[in-house]
């Protein structure tokens, strides 16, 4: 069964169900989790699939880019193509397994840690030797009993303080992650935001890749090669264009891609505050027309007013200067 996770994934980790179960209750009790969810496997593995770590260029003022790991094909498909391949070849061996990509209450990073597929940095990533951050990672139950040794990773960030010094909303720091002011938690919520909250916004539409890209454990690391997660021009989005398009639109558009599950209105929202920020005042009769569209909409509606109000007053104020 070793053998055939192997084929399918870059790198795999496997322990005993109980094992998590016992650093959850130990470490995590105040979350009071349900595992029922285990009952009838006896084995987690730990799988992950790397990317490259290049990134797009913005194209100048009036675009957003999206996360890295966001780039071409959507990885939650992508690893339920390989769960379903992987569950047929595993039965012929005598193995039940299910694979689950992100959407089970596995909290996949601590799984990673206490398997030995890396360690958790101070930018809260799982960090791999080989991969660095960039990897996704999936989990496979495994019913029958895997026995494997399990050697943790012997390292750390030390001293390194590159990323909480570099993260634009006060997220990280030695002593943890504070989610709710990430960028990359914020702009993939359906919540108002006020003017300051705003204004670190400025050319990721989704996600935000600030820690990633200033990580020294992300230097010379050695993804392998997965045309699905190469860039495909769907990265860069034309702010402009994406405000003209309906919410039914932009599912079309981007079904297959990981940064459209939350939604057109919420991808228009981060578009306009981008806007705002790289300050394409040309467009506020865009944003006005997106915004009496979907003003009954709370959290949208409360940023964008408070947006539109400050680039008419922004136009005022330019049009009192004396020539």
């Amino acid at each position: 069964m070793r053998d055939l996770l192997n084929e399918y994934f870059d790198d795999v980790r496997v322990i005993d169900t109980a094992t998590y179960i016992t650093h959850r209750q130990t470490h995590f009790a105040e979350k009071n989790e349900d595992f029922s969810m285990f009952d009838g496997y006896q084995s987690l593995a730990i799988v992950c699939l790397s990317f490259k770590s290049d990134q797009v260029k913005l194209g100048g003022k009036g675009h957003g880019i999206v996360a890295r790991y966001a780039y071409g094909e959507d990885y939650h498909i992508t690893f339920q193509k390989r769960f379903a391949e992987l569950k047929e070849a595993a039965l012929k061996q005598g193995y039940h397994i299910e694979g689950k990509a992100d959407i089970s209450p596995v909290d996949e990073r601590q799984l990673g840690l206490i398997s030995g597929l890396g360690f958790i940095g101070y930018n809260d990533l799982l960090i791999h030797p080989k991969f660095g951050t960039y990897m996704m990672l999936g989990t496979v139950f495994i019913q029958e009993a895997l026995t494997e040794s399990v050697v943790t990773i012997d390292d750390s960030c030390g001293d390194c303080r590159l990323c909480i010094d570099a993260c634009p909303g006060d997220a990280l720091s030695t002593e943890g992650y504070i989610e709710n002011k990430c960028l990359s938690f914020k702009n993939q919520m359906k919540l108002p935001f006020q003017l300051d909250e705003v204004k670190p916004f400025k050319t990721m539409i989704f996600g935000c890749d600030i820690c990633q890209r200033v990580c020294p454990k992300n230097t010379n690391i050695h993804p392998l090669t997965h045309p699905e997660f190469d860039p495909d021009g769907a990265e860069r989005i034309d702010l402009a264009e994406l405000l003209t398009l309906s919410n039914r639109a932009i599912q079309r558009k981007y079904k297959e891609y990981a940064f459209s599950f939350r939604g057109g209105l919420l991808l228009k929202r981060n578009a306009i505050m981008l806007m705002y920020n790289q300050r394409l005042m040309q467009h506020l009769d865009l944003i006005k027309e997106v915004y009496n569209d979907y003003k009954h909409v709370p959290w949208f509606a409360q940023t964008v007013e408070l947006i539109i109000k400050d680039m008419e007053a922004s136009n005022e104020s330019r049009r009192l200067i004396p020539a």
